[in-house]
């Protein structure tokens, strides 16, 4: 499974010479540690006021962090990343979910794992985004819309991120904020459709795991269920039942690559070339009559008759078990 990343074109802080902003952060850049204040006056020459209120915007960036150390009674500051950082530096923060909106107005090899879209149905605050996805709106009314429960630098990672997997299609609406800090805050992105088709997926899968997480913190509850408890009694049935059609394959090769697929959710070919290792799994699969690899996914794939087979088997299942 291939990662297709997009080059990240970093956006620089100065349009020429070099700014207090920038000398302040290569500071902190070449020590590899934390610094006082006063170390940071003392190396650059500027004044104390001037390098407090550069530490104070490179912190709303999210690019420095104010530690809990201290060198005798003064706090220590620390580079954790962004511009203008090299592009290794620049992954590893966005890795680590850095808040920075320079971060945002840039695509990675990480917005386009992928699973990326389905790490957002369960982290943090980031379903009030999906769930405010509207067609016309820019990142901005996204954000007025959630409140400050989520910033605006992480809204815009989230768009990024469902526009790289076709949830919406999104519009650049503004050059990069460059030197304009103030400009960091004006709308960069706005929504012009929303596929409500996998909007719909997601919010099934969303309250499948709401319930699964419903039944792991809670007892059963007399007279009451989960919203998406019978969805999740009727997704197990079905999963049981298509696992029962797998065992009554009668080819022993298919048997195995359907257990691997099915109970570990190894649909693609290069996961099994993976787990295979020596042995040449994909030769065995030219044998098969149900499971083919898509040339242009890397997908294993099922064929009709197969998969009418099992529709018809685990609907006459799933019925027995609700009667």
């Amino acid at each position: 499974m291939e990662k297709t990343p997009k080059t990240a074109q970093m956006a620089k802080i100065v349009e020429s010479g070099t700014s207090n902003y920038e000398k302040v952060a290569e500071i902190l850049q070449q020590k590899n540690t934390s610094a006082t204040i006063n170390e940071i006056v003392d190396t650059t020459s500027l004044a104390r006021s001037t390098v407090s209120r550069c530490l104070t915007m490179l912190r709303k960036e999210g690019l420095v962090v104010l530690t809990n150390e201290k060198k005798g009674r003064q706090s220590l500051y620390r580079w954790i990343g962004g511009v203008p950082a090299l592009e290794t530096e620049l992954l590893e923060a966005t890795n680590k979910h850095v808040s920075a909106s320079l971060l945002a107005e840039t695509y990675d090899a990480l917005i386009t794992d992928a699973f990326a879209l389905f790490s957002i149905l369960l982290e943090n605050n980031n379903w009030e985004v999906i769930t405010n996805l509207k067609e016309g709106l820019t990142d901005t009314e996204i954000h007025q819309r959630v409140g400050n429960d989520i910033p605006l630098d992480s809204i815009r990672r989230i768009l990024v991120t469902c526009d790289a997997h076709n949830l919406i299609k999104i519009n650049r609406i503004r050059e990069s904020a460059g030197t304009n800090f103030v400009r960091l805050f004006e709308p960069l992105f706005r929504v012009d459709s929303v596929n409500k088709d996998l909007l719909s997926d997601l919010i099934m899968l969303r309250g499948l795991a709401s319930a699964i997480r419903f039944e792991i913190d809670n007892e059963p509850k007399n007279g009451y269920i989960h919203p998406y408890a019978i969805l999740l009694k009727l997704m197990r049935n079905l999963y049981s039942s298509l696992q029962d059609t797998v065992l009554l394959t009668t080819n022993k090769n298919e048997q195995e690559l359907f257990a691997r697929i099915l109970a570990n959710v190894y649909d693609f070919a290069p996961d099994l070339d993976r787990v295979y290792r020596s042995e040449n799994w994909r030769q065995k699969l030219k044998y098969s009559k149900n499971i083919i690899i898509d040339e242009s996914s890397d997908h294993l794939l099922l064929t009709d008759d197969f998969t009418k087979k099992c529709k018809v088997n685990m609907i006459k299942q799933v019925s027995g078990n609700n009667e």
